[in-house]
């Protein structure tokens, strides 16, 4: 990026100056603000500031790379820095010491466009040790996959399946010992790796026919490109309109990212259900519970993609699976539970219900059937 549009991020970068105090000092008054506690008004509106005043290049330049941040972030807090080469320039990323026994893959969101955020890092790290406190010893995998513009549909697919084809072959760790958790374009990722289980896009296929995850969790998946909410109708879903102004995330970026996305398909008839899984065909997951045992879909009261949520979960989800489960944490944003983390090291106040429903939807995937059956008994 030259001098001359550094220099105009930074002066555009300035008009924060004005906009945080005012936002601090509507907070109470707005919707969107006065169920917050001082930090995360300044959290949730300096994010919104930056995705809404950066275009993709500016963007990508002010955040970094996801190897970058995860090398910063693990040198700060000690940690070692551990990361595993993939074929086709993917990489896992290891929070934490590297455990192949029971894994967490997470599939870090950004529209495709952006890397690993380092508030993603503090959250996972959360779940790693409350985990143990728990006596479940846990690894956590970060797929680091190529973004718009270098990489479109279906490269970020091809390496999310190459890297769960390196945990099962070369780490050895056993499906039912591996969970999928991602949030927005990693949610969306997630979707993808299901859609390729049940429609394989690649011959042959990477992940082996008859391959049964233990879990999937999708965090405010962004399973919308447009904001439609049907593959018949192009009329934008209520709650990008209604919640425009109390997300972390507008409805112009999400859709202007969605036409990124779009974009690049090399065959929308083919790749469209995969990439904007609400307009895929009804029965598209039609034998998901074959390919994964418990799926988790989580959104926010006041975020655009709330109603897209709902019905990618009711309509997609739900007639597939007698185990699956969603929740719309009140009063939520995009990402909500992520959220305590840029701004703090721990969930932020009463209202936070989802972090610990996390916490308890991952342990409970990696304890045996027989706790699983005296859990429910008791």
């Amino acid at each position: 990026m030259g001098w001359p549009r550094y220099l105009w991020m930074k002066i555009k970068l300035m008009r924060l100056l004005f906009v945080l105090p005012f936002e601090i000092l509507v907070s109470p008054l707005v919707a969107r603000s006065k169920t917050k506690n001082l930090k995360r008004v300044v959290g949730d509106t300096l994010f919104r500031f930056v995705t809404d005043t950066l275009p993709d290049v500016e963007l990508q330049y002010f955040l970094g790379t996801s190897v970058g941040i995860y090398s910063e972030w693990a040198r700060k807090e000690k940690l070692p820095i551990t990361i595993d080469e993939l074929q086709g320039e993917g990489k896992l990323l290891w929070i934490g010491p590297k455990r192949t026994e029971k894994v967490i893959l997470f599939c870090h969101g950004g529209a495709y466009i952006a890397p690993l955020q380092n508030f993603m890092l503090p959250f996972w790290r959360f779940i790693q040790l409350e985990l143990e406190r728990r006596g479940l010893e846990v690894g956590i995998a970060i797929m680091s996959y190529s973004v718009i513009p270098v990489a479109h549909f279906p490269i970020p697919l091809w390496q999310a399946n190459q890297a769960i084809k390196h945990l099962t072959y070369v780490e050895n760790v056993k499906p039912s010992n591996l969970q999928l958790v991602g949030d927005s374009a990693g949610g969306n990722l997630v979707s993808q790796i299901l859609s390729s289980m049940l429609h394989p896009p690649f011959s042959p296929p990477i992940i082996p026919p008859g391959t049964r995850l233990r879990g999937a969790y999708m965090m405010s998946p962004w399973i919308s490109m447009k904001g439609a909410g049907s593959q018949e109708s192009n009329e934008i879903l209520p709650s990008f309109i209604e919640n425009d102004h109390t997300d972390v995330l507008s409805t112009d970026s999400l859709v202007r990212w969605g036409s990124d996305v779009l974009s690049g398909l090399q065959n929308p008839f083919f790749d469209v259900p995969f990439v904007d899984p609400i307009r895929a065909p009804s029965d598209w997951y039609k034998g998901l519970s074959d390919v994964v045992e418990r799926v988790f879909v989580s959104t926010g009261e006041f975020e655009c993609l709330r109603d897209a949520d709902r019905v990618f979960f009711k309509e997609k989800i739900q007639p597939w699976h007698g185990k699956a489960e969603f929740f719309e944490l009140k009063g939520g944003v995009h990402n909500d539970p992520f959220f305590d983390f840029y701004v703090g090291d721990r969930p932020l106040g009463a209202r936070q219900k989802l972090t610990p429903m996390i916490l308890d939807w991952v342990a409970n995937g990696f304890e045996d059937d027989k706790v699983e059956e005296n859990r429910r008994e008791i």
